[in-house]
């Protein structure tokens, strides 16, 4: 990996594009060597297609290099993807050029396989149509229609299989990327749902308690004293011993009942937790307060899916580096805070998911608020009653 590439960050050395640039070196070499044996310089359109059979080397390097400085969750970004395209023309440019008989048109397969790692299917599907039937037209010129139509038919058969790989490949990511979040939020809910049947039990014990030993303790102390009034002396402090006795055991009850109802509402540490994703970048840094509770699941549950889709959004758009989860208590209310340091400037265009957080805190009473932060990135602060 290259040392100024972030952690998770695909390498300008990784096994595919190590493949690429073998590719270009295979299909480079025959027309690099006539020119440098030629007992005669090269003419001009023989450098042109020189010049553009480098520039997708160049185009290629620099795609790679590009992407090497961004996060791998990032996806492609348009930078990447105007250097994808650019590729194109410098193909059939040099394919046109450069002498018949060499390997040149290998490098729209080389091209094919970006295409479809970058663009929809349909787009890139289009272009390469759009790329085959200039490639038709330089066969068509140069050799006779049958031996044209065989060497295009084997070129778009290696073009597809590689565009097919690349896109096939993608699916698998993206489908791996979705497991990964439905199994983020699964493991989130079911610690939300451990946690709601234990402070139903922490709630159920404290009333039993509270309701049934507290209340017999009291009556105990009651006929305790009463008894005190009317034994005789030699069993009188025998009675007032049971007396104090009751009165620790009835403290006692009221401090266990105390302990209990301090751990009331729910305790998001578990759940959030669950939720951070298992990558190395972004860093996501937790800042949980365990005191900042939720009254009921259904707030806890709105909070969890807000950070979801808040780390989602730094993962997949920010191209943050590292990701603050902040969980406090001010003010009567439960807040949590999502930071990032990526590279949003002003605050993003409300689409579905921006929608549905605030539908989802404005039904349970909360708000939520989205603002640039100064330093570069995104925050955004959710508010629940607490």
């Amino acid at each position: 990996m290259s040392l100024s590439s972030p952690p998770g960050a695909p390498s300008p050395w990784s096994p595919l594009n190590l493949a690429g640039y073998v590719t270009w070196v295979a299909v480079a070499l025959e027309p690099l060597l006539r020119s440098w044996q030629g007992s005669a310089p090269p003419d001009l359109r023989t450098v042109i297609g020189l010049a553009a059979l480098v520039g997708v080397l160049a185009l290629f390097v620099a795609r790679a290099l590009l992407e090497s400085r961004q996060p791998a969750s990032s996806g492609s970004t348009p930078a990447a993807r105007r250097l994808v395209l650019a590729q194109l023309p410098c193909a059939l440019a040099a394919i046109a050029l450069l002498p018949p008989g060499g390997s040149t048109p290998i490098l729209l397969i080389v091209v094919a396989a970006q295409l479809t790692g970058h663009l929809p299917a349909r787009t890139a599907a289009g272009l390469l149509l759009a790329a085959n039937a200039v490639l038709a037209w330089i066969l068509l010129a140069r050799w006779s229609v049958p031996t044209a139509l065989v060497t295009l038919l084997a070129y778009g058969g290696f073009q597809a299989f590689a565009a097919l790989t690349t896109h096939y490949v993608r699916r698998a990511e993206e489908a791996r990327d979705a497991l990964s979040r439905i199994n983020a939020e699964l493991l989130a809910t079911r610690e939300l749902l451990q946690e709601s049947t234990r402070g139903e039990e922490r709630l159920r014990l404290s009333r039993e308690l509270h309701d049934v030993a507290g209340h017999k303790l009291t009556a105990l102390k009651l006929q305790l004293r009463l008894l005190e009034r009317t034994v005789d002396a030699g069993n009188r402090a025998a009675v007032a011993d049971c007396t104090a006795l009751s009165d620790e055991l009835l403290a006692d009850v009221r401090g266990v009942v105390q302990a209990l109802r301090v751990h009331d509402g729910v305790d998001l540490q578990s759940a959030l937790a669950a939720l951070v994703p298992n990558v190395p970048q972004p860093r996501v840094v937790l800042a949980l307060d365990p005191h900042a509770r939720p009254a009921t699941v259904e707030h806890a549950q709105a909070l969890v899916r807000i950070a979801q889709e808040a780390l989602t959004n730094a993962l997949r758009h920010a191209g943050a580096q590292e990701v603050t989860l902040r969980l406090e208590r001010a003010d009567g209310a439960v807040v949590l805070t999502v930071s990032d340091d990526g590279r949003a400037a002003a605050p993003p265009l409300e689409g579905n998911g921006l929608r549905g957080m605030r539908e989802r805190l404005s039904g349970c009473g909360g708000s939520l608020s989205i603002a640039p932060r100064s330093g570069g990135g995104l925050q955004l602060v959710a508010t629940v009653p607490a």
